[in-house]
C-alpha cells in the first residue's frame, strides 16, 4: 500500500512539474462585468504563452474594455508582452508576473469625443490553482500604472481571475488517445 502512494504521489509530482515545463503553451485569459447605479463595465483579456524555460513563460495578452457612467463612454485597447516566473511543483503554483501595455483610449460624452495614446505596466503576484493536468484557475494582483498623453499618470492596486490552459507534448497525446482513440 504504502508502494502505490508513493507513486501515485511521485506521478502527480511529474504531472504538476509538467504544467510548466520548456515547450508548454498556454492560451487563457480573463472576463470582467461590472454594474451598478447608472454604471457598466465589461473587459476581455485573452493571452498566450510560451515557456522558454521551466517555469518560466513569456507571451503577449490583448485588453479591451468598455465602461458607461451616465452619458459619457470610454472605451480601451491594449496590447503588449509579459513575463511569469512559476515557483513550486504543487497542484497550486505561485507566480510573480509583470505586464508591458501600449493603449489607446475612446472617451465620448454627448457630441464631444476625445482619443489618447499612453502606456501601462503591471507588477505582481498571481496563483495557478490546477484543477486538472491542463487547466488551471488563476488570481492575479499587483501594482497597476497607467499614463495617457497630456494627462497625469494613474495607478493603483489592481485584482483579476481568469483561467489558462496548458498543452504540452504529454497533454496532446493524453487528448489523442483519451478523446480521439488514437495510440500514443
Amino acid at each position: 500500500m504504502r508502494k502505490l502512494l508513493f507513486l501515485l504521489l511521485l506521478s502527480v509530482s511529474i504531472l504538476v512539474h509538467a504544467q510548466t515545463e520548456k515547450g508548454t503553451v498556454m492560451v487563457g485569459g480573463s472576463l470582467g462585468l461590472k454594474t451598478g447605479d447608472g454604471a457598466s463595465e465589461f473587459n476581455l483579456n485573452p493571452n498566450i504563452g510560451f515557456f522558454v524555460g521551466n517555469n518560466f513563460a513569456l507571451g503577449g495578452f490583448v485588453n479591451f474594455a468598455t465602461a458607461k457612467t451616465g452619458e459619457i463612454s470610454s472605451t480601451n485597447f491594449g496590447i503588449g508582452p509579459f513575463a511569469r516566473y512559476y515557483i513550486g511543483n504543487t497542484n497550486t503554483k505561485p507566480f510573480i508576473v509583470t505586464e508591458f501595455d501600449y493603449l489607446t483610449t475612446t472617451i465620448k460624452s454627448g457630441d464631444q469625443k476625445f482619443n489618447a495614446n499612453g502606456y501601462g505596466f503591471l507588477f505582481g503576484l498571481g496563483f495557478a490553482a490546477f484543477v486538472n493536468s491542463t487547466v488551471a484557475i488563476e488570481g492575479i494582483t499587483g501594482y497597476n500604472y497607467n499614463k495617457f498623453q497630456d494627462s497625469d499618470g494613474s495607478s493603483g492596486f489592481a485584482m483579476r481571475f481568469g483561467f489558462q490552459i496548458y498543452f504540452n507534448r504529454r497533454s496532446m497525446n493524453d487528448l489523442k488517445t483519451n478523446v480521439l482513440g488514437e495510440p500514443k
